[in-house]
């Protein structure tokens, strides 16, 4: 895929170079010519009333409407506006077209979204009753507002992008199965549990099922749960605790069909590294307190949603007034679908973050088993070549992986393998109504209406944080959940064994929730939810409680907080998990005389556990922590395997810390006298050497290869091995995924943001993830610790003020890289600062926003 990418960014970079050089006479006005005019009056057709949109000083809209059809009509224009080529690409990807614009290289990622059925589902959904009528309504009337302005954009009246130019088309009409398609989209991207599923496979293939189950991670005993047991409401706990089933299912059978299985998480990969949505901490930070805790008075509600960065940003900020529709909400849509999915109305605000739900399983089924499949015949149109055929299966359970999948299985003529297969079923095959939450919600006035809004909401799992203006703060999972009698989710299934089968999903009344917790604040990072005395399985993927442990920590410190500590909260470096590790490195190095390692373990003797961008410690322990990997999980593993075992990074994170602390006394025999001796996980053991080595052994050894790399790449001089030096946050269009050719340099200069120096990791509440999957583990290579997924918005919301929120992107609203609010957020968002969003009216016009007046065509 790599090679693929390539040809794209040489192909886009001859098709800009080409637009630039040819009208070098008039370059200005080709960079310029599709940035909106926000003063400006416009006769729309399809418009019922008098509309404005005004634009604040970093030109998130604020629309005023008669009508709820006006309101949502001129959304889908502003949108349009600021970022037609961005809801372009969105839908094209989730409806497998990439090919038809980018060309035979996109292809395998248009096969891939076709295999999951997106567009499918989409289409199903809208021709369903699954819709309410207002949602339908809201779609339509969205809809229009887009193909509005690519109505002005069809009579002259304005220009498309540069990226349309570039590639040579013009975008199709704006239909509601597109918005739809999007939601869904965003569903699967969150959808990483099973990544861990198909590990576990790998490693059971390999190492056995035992073996292979010591790297699943668990959840401790005393991990920091959303939710303590003795808030949940007792009819959500279970009659009896069962132990998860952890017997294996398959054995040579499952092994054989693995190939088809690998084939298709790493067709997913590869399409997640091109767009931009490879992390594993693809979670958030949500918070609230009740008025009992705050010091204005008021609730105080803070989010940030951590997505993989990309440009144009995750988010377009808007604000919906329309006091006949009883609408009055501001904060972040999706660009693409109407609404508003992280904000606040006049009544409450809501926050949200990845509920870790394990929505996806995979069955071995097959095509007599189920009386056959349904096939499908799909043509995908690629550009400057002919049309490819693709085969589409589908399954009572859901999609079968496309049988080019399957090809190297097929070949061992084994006749009991070949009528196998390899089904997905995901809760994102079953119809509901995402937008119908949201709308629900922008009319909420309080707790129950809100809860009663999220009631249609299937996917992707979340959790929601509510605060209101009475100072109340409450939690409530929503998604659907599967009943699985086994409560595990991590093995591959038996088609033909119901009682391997889903048994339907959890009533939405038996989702986890919470209202007023005695604690007077709430906090869920990705974290586990609640115990296992929860009557249903939730998940297992959870993150670690590094950054909720940190959350809890300071919101404890003080008797009251502000929204300045809310603010500072969120960008706080230091590291519980970190912390937790510490102890066993410095115990391992107590015996360490080396003259190389002195001053480095003095640094780490000293180290507050942060990962700001001027700390050497966090740049020492980092590259022990990836040597420390290697060596305890590559030698078993091989190189391949454990590439893919640590593509999720809270999986080995979470799992190392559990062999670090697992160890045990026994007695053993030395020379006749019995000794008492401690017995460490034997993962740490390598098994290329005739010597057992122990877990301090490993750690030893992880911590000398880490100075000398340190030393080799830094200097010898601790002082210069800052965190910024190896962290730094390139945010990317997919235009700028530059190859090393000038021309291609020049693009990415164009249209990327400039590189910039960045504090935190993973295990921060401000998120500074890099990926284990894309690191080069040799033993002299230095940690390319490349900041890719961390906070796509900030918000904090004291509703004790009506008048404004708090809140920043690591962008800007415009779609367009020469318009001044393409990055103009991102040196706030750099620097930890928020921008104050107003949402009073009469605040527009004494401060003078800009006023795009829209009005009925006559």
């Amino acid at each position: 895929m790599q090679l693929n990418g390539k040809k794209l960014a040489i192909g886009v970079a001859t098709s800009v170079l080409i637009i630039l050089l040819g009208v070098a006479g008039v370059l200005y006005h080709v960079l310029h010519k599709s940035i909106p005019d926000y003063s400006a009056s416009y006769e729309l057709g399809g418009l019922h009333a008098k509309t404005q949109i005004f634009y604040d000083t970093y030109a998130a809209a604020h629309i005023l409407a008669e009508n709820q059809h006006d309101l949502f009509f001129a959304q889908g224009y502003a949108q349009a506006r600021d970022r037609l080529w961005q809801m372009d690409l969105q839908r094209r990807a989730a409806e497998g077209k990439l090919a038809e614009i980018f060309g035979d290289f996109a292809l395998d990622y248009d096969k891939h979204m076709r295999t999951i059925g997106i567009k499918r589902m989409a289409d199903t959904l809208w021709q369903s009753n699954a819709l309410s009528e207002e949602s339908r309504f809201v779609l339509q009337a969205f809809s229009e507002g887009v193909n509005a302005y690519l109505k002005q954009v069809q009579d002259g009246d304005v220009n498309l992008a540069l990226e349309f130019d570039a590639l040579g088309y013009t975008p199709e009409p704006w239909q509601p199965e597109d918005c739809l398609a999007i939601i869904r989209m965003m569903g699967w991207e969150l959808n990483i549990a099973w990544h861990i599923d198909v590990a576990l496979a790998e490693l059971t293939e390999k190492l056995g099922y035992q073996k292979a189950l010591q790297v699943y991670p668990e959840s401790p005993k005393d991990a920091r749960l959303v939710i303590p047991t003795e808030y949940l409401p007792k009819e959500l706990l279970a009659n009896s605790t069962n132990p998860d089933d952890k017997s294996p299912r398959f054995g040579k059978e499952a092994s054989d069909l693995l190939a088809s299985l690998t084939t298709f998480k790493n067709a997913d990969r590869a399409y997640r590294a091109w767009a931009g949505t490879l992390g594993s901490h693809i979670g958030s930070n949500a918070w609230a307190v009740t008025r009992s805790k705050s010091a204005t008075g008021g609730a105080i509600l803070a989010n940030d949603p951590h997505l993989g960065f990309t440009t144009p940003s995750r988010w377009h900020e808007v604000q919906l007034l329309c006091p006949a529709a009883g609408i009055d909400g501001a904060g972040c849509s999706l660009p693409g679908v109407p609404a508003i999915v992280l904000g606040r109305n006049a009544n409450l605000a809501w926050g949200i973050t990845n509920m870790m739900l394990d929505d996806c399983d995979f069955f071995i089924s097959s095509d007599s088993l189920e009386g056959g499949y349904e096939e499908i015949v799909e043509m995908i149109q690629v550009k400057n070549s002919d049309p490819v055929p693709f085969i589409v299966r589908l399954s009572k359970f859901g999609t079968v992986l496309a049988k080019p999948m399957v090809e190297s299985l097929l070949k061992t003529n084994l006749a009991n393998l070949a009528e196998k297969d390899i089904v997905m079923k995901w809760t994102g095959y079953e119809k509901s109504d995402e937008l119908g939450a949201f709308l629900g919600i922008l009319k909420a006035a309080d707790w129950n209406e809100f809860r009663a809004a999220l009631c249609t909401f299937a996917l992707p799992g979340q959790n929601f944080v509510y605060a209101d203006r009475n100072g109340n703060i409450g939690y409530q999972s929503a998604g659907l959940l599967p009943i699985r009698d086994d409560r595990q989710g991590y093995s591959l299934r038996d088609a033909a064994n119901t009682a391997q089968h889903w048994k339907g999903y959890a009533k939405f009344d038996e989702l986890p929730r919470v209202y007023n917790p005695p604690s007077d604040m709430l906090v869920t990072a990705n974290n586990k939810i609640v115990d296992d005395r929860y009557k249903y399985y939730i998940s297992s993927l959870w993150e670690p409680d590094s950054r909720a442990d940190r959350i809890s920590e300071l919101l404890l410190a003080k008797e009251k907080l502000s929204a300045e500590d809310f603010q500072h909260i969120q960008v706080d470096v230091v590291s519980p998990q970190a912390r937790n590790l510490m102890p066993y490195l410095m115990n391992a190095l107590q015996s360490d005389t080396a003259q190389a390692h002195r001053r480095a373990i003095e640094y780490l003797k000293n180290w507050p556990f942060d990962f700001s961008k001027s700390s050497i410690g966090a740049t020492i322990f980092s590259q022990f922590f990836v040597r420390l990997m290697h060596n305890t999980f590559a030698d078993e593993m091989g190189e391949p395997l454990f590439m893919s075992y640590v593509s999720l990074v809270n999986a080995p994170t979470r799992v190392l810390q559990q062999l670090l602390a697992d160890s045990s006394f026994v007695e053993v025999q030395q020379d006749s006298v019995m000794t008492t001796v401690v017995k460490y996980n034997a993962w740490f053991d390598d098994i290329a050497t005739p010597e057992m080595e122990t877990r301090d052994d490993i750690i030893r050894k992880s911590f000398a290869e880490a100075i000398q790399i340190l030393r080799s790449h830094l200097g010898h001089n601790e002082a210069a091995w800052r965190w910024d030096a190896i962290h730094t946050l390139s945010v990317q269009h997919v235009f700028g995924q530059a190859g090393q050719q000038e021309k291609d340099q020049f693009v990415a200069k164009a249209f990327n943001f400039a590189t910039a120096q960045t504090a935190g990791t993973s295990t921060t509440i401000n998120n500074g993830e890099f990926y284990f999957s894309k690191l080069n583990y040799d033993k002299n290579a230095l940690l390319n610790a490349a900041h890719a997924v961390g906070a796509s918005s900030r918000r904090v919301i004291d509703l004790n003020n009506q008048a404004e929120f708090l809140s920043v992107l690591p962008g800007g609203n415009s779609g367009e890289m020469m318009s001044s609010h393409y990055h103009d957020q991102f040196p706030l968002w750099l620097e930890g600062k928020l921008r104050t969003f107003v949402t009073e009216p009469k605040v527009f016009v004494q401060q003078k926003f800009d006023l795009t007046e829209l009005n009925p065509k006559q």
